[in-house]
């Protein structure tokens, strides 16, 4: 084979990487911007980030009393049955008010993320704290708390939580946003979901 040969098929691999890496980038950037719209499952939102720290507060309001709400969410080893980016959740340890689930979680586009969470439940207060065992990509604290409307029939949910990312994302911060709201949004379906079900 000739030098021309070879340098023409080698320009065109790279063109065909360049082009699949350009479409890749794309399609992630498409399903950030399906999320970044507002939701009727998100009734109030704040996301900030300060070096590789992103804080993060949803709030949303769901028509189904506060017992049932806080039993659907009690049960995260539950998740994958009503979540849809949940792809995996199994349980690993039930001691007490705390539980430990091993979760797989999927947003937008990106590649699967693998942790283990640990949930404690305080029942009392209406209240449901996570925090990261053990993660690939970064460490998640945060909490779920609960309110119960005047008339019993809706739950007004707040979610907060702290992430620091354990690797550089190569990604912007819209898109990282972008799956964050993906995943609320896609937990309140599922718990509601799941509640219907009576489960």
């Amino acid at each position: 084979m000739n030098n021309k040969v070879i340098l023409g098929a080698v320009g065109v691999v790279v063109v065909l990487a360049v082009g699949f890496a350009g479409y890749r980038y794309m399609q992630i950037q498409a399903a950030a911007k399906k999320w970044a719209g507002p939701h009727k499952e998100i009734v109030e939102e704040k996301i900030t980030k300060e070096g590789q720290v992103t804080t993060t507060r949803f709030v949303s309001i769901v028509d189904a009393p506060l017992a049932a709400v806080e039993k659907a969410l009690g049960e995260p080893e539950r998740s994958q049955e009503s979540i849809e980016n949940i792809t995996l959740s199994k349980l690993l340890k039930s001691e007490g008010n705390k539980k430990v689930v091993e979760m797989n979680l999927r947003a937008l586009n990106l590649p699967l993320q693998y942790y283990t969470m640990e949930f404690t439940m305080y029942p009392d207060q209406h209240r449901i704290t996570f925090k990261t065992v053990e993660s690939q990509a970064q460490d998640i604290e945060g909490e779920y708390k609960l309110e119960g409307s005047p008339d019993g029939t809706r739950t007004r949910i707040e979610y907060s939580s702290k992430s620091r990312d354990k690797i550089a994302v190569p990604l912007p911060q819209s898109v990282i946003d972008g799956a964050n709201r993906e995943t609320f949004v896609n937990t309140i379906r599922g718990l509601k979901k799941s509640i219907k079900a009576g489960g």
